[in-house]
């Protein structure tokens, strides 16, 4: 499976659909010089024309606006799944198993949690030169619920190569959770301004 990408790792000024929902403001811009400074259309019909050029500019702006949000959900989404939570009992599992699992895990949870904090990251090395899954698991756990970041973002950089893990992951929620309300996206991808000629005409959609 590919790795999503960092969307965060191209500027606006280089990325595809930053640059496709300036494209379509220009272009937007420019067809409704053309419509008002036509000589030869009636008022009636310059609205019209102009409802439906602006359906269109708003559709694309839209669509511009949700691939990049494809790609901030498909990296969150990546990212979220690095880092293993929980006793990871599979679903097939007999009951005898998951007794076992599960009682491995409790015990490695509760060595983690009584750990000092400068032993967890010993724990967790060691975990992964035994192959102690429930170890590993619990360890990340803990630190996940004791707020460890450091612990968390060391070890998935060590393990999965993504440097500055939890700084992304807060990133990406921000932006998809603010929407257009501030920065490159309001710059970018805000509801583009009705024009002055179709306020209180309902536009067709694109």
């Amino acid at each position: 499976m590919e790795i999503p990408a960092n969307p965060f790792a191209t500027h606006p000024n280089d990325d595809p659909d930053h640059l496709a929902a300036r494209q379509s403001r220009a272009t937007f811009a420019t067809r409704a010089d053309e419509i008002r400074t036509n000589p030869q259309w009636s008022d009636p019909y310059k609205a019209e024309q102009l409802a439906a050029a602006y359906g269109e500019h708003v559709a694309e702006v839209a669509g511009a606006y949700e691939r990049v949000n494809e790609r901030r959900r498909a990296r969150l989404a990546y990212l979220d799944g690095l880092v293993p939570s929980g006793p990871g009992i599979p679903e097939d599992a007999s009951p005898a198993d998951r007794a076992v699992l599960m009682a491995a895990f409790r015990g490695a949870l509760e060595q983690a949690r009584t750990a000092p904090r400068e032993q967890r990251g010993q724990l967790l090395a060691e975990a992964a030169r035994y192959g102690d899954d429930a170890m590993q698991r619990a360890v990340l756990q803990h630190a996940s619920d004791a707020g460890d970041v450091h612990l968390i973002n060391e070890w998935v950089a060590e393990t999965h190569g993504v440097r500055g893990y939890s700084d992304e992951r807060r990133s990406l929620r921000d932006a998809l959770n603010r929407g257009t309300s501030s920065g490159w996206d309001f710059k970018d991808f805000h509801t583009p301004q009705r024009p002055p000629e179709l306020r209180g005409q309902q536009v067709p959609a694109a």
